[in-house]
């Protein structure tokens, strides 16, 4: 049976997303501002793909990815229609007009008061610290290392519809637990913004969690 995603945006991430969903025999939505935008994705994404208006999107899309600016994400999905029980994963951040700071944070999350606003939806916290670059190169690794998409939600079942998602386009997929975990992920997107943009590293890094099983962990303890 196909899974149908929908995309709402169609900038670098949404487009590249969306491509990578494609490639993996997702049926794609996508809805866009930008008449030129949007028929760059649909073109990159092939017969697979199409365009929607967000109540049709939200109607028949199994889940929703948001691919736009933050603070533009209220009033859109306002304007999709009844969200209940659908699956919407929040690939934003909430950041500040220069990039350099988090509006928010500490207490609650982008993710969260997302959320808040939208209850009857089931949000996921996915897709947000790794850039742009990376979803749209044909690889989904680094020196040898699959890169780690981190994700949070309280929802299991719509966890799993994520996870699924991430696994099929290529990716490691990290659970983090509850959606409050949102307010670690989202800071992890300034530190790769920090490394890539400022510091010089480029857009093509990407985090990785490495992982080892033991019987018996370590004794960290220092009592005499």
């Amino acid at each position: 049976m196909s899974v149908t995603l929908g995309v709402i945006g169609t900038g670098a991430v949404g487009a590249a997303l969306g491509h990578r969903a494609a490639k993996a025999e997702y049926d794609v939505l996508f809805y866009g501002r930008n008449p030129e935008k949007l028929q760059r994705a649909l073109a990159l994404c092939g017969p697979r793909a199409r365009s929607a208006s967000l109540p049709t999107m939200a109607q028949s899309a199994d889940l929703l990815l948001i691919a736009i600016p933050y603070a533009a994400v209220a009033e859109t999905l306002k304007k999709a229609g009844p969200l209940s029980n659908k699956t919407i994963i929040d690939a934003t951040n909430p950041l500040s007009p220069d990039h350099r700071s988090l509006m928010i944070g500490h207490s609650t999350s982008g993710a969260e008061e997302i959320a808040a606003l939208f209850p009857e939806a089931h949000i996921v916290k996915a897709f947000n610290a790794t850039f742009a670059e990376i979803y749209a190169s044909e690889e989904s690794s680094i020196t040898g290392r699959t890169v780690s998409i981190f994700y949070a939600g309280n929802y299991s079942p719509a966890k799993k519809r994520v996870r699924e998602l991430i696994l099929r386009i290529g990716f490691d997929a990290v659970d983090t637990g509850p959606l409050s975990s949102a307010r670690y992920l989202e800071p992890m997107s300034m530190m790769n913004i920090l490394l890539g943009r400022v510091l010089g590293m480029g857009p093509y890094i990407g985090y990785r969690l490495l992982r080892e099983e033991r019987e018996k962990p370590l004794d960290l303890s220092f009592s005499n």
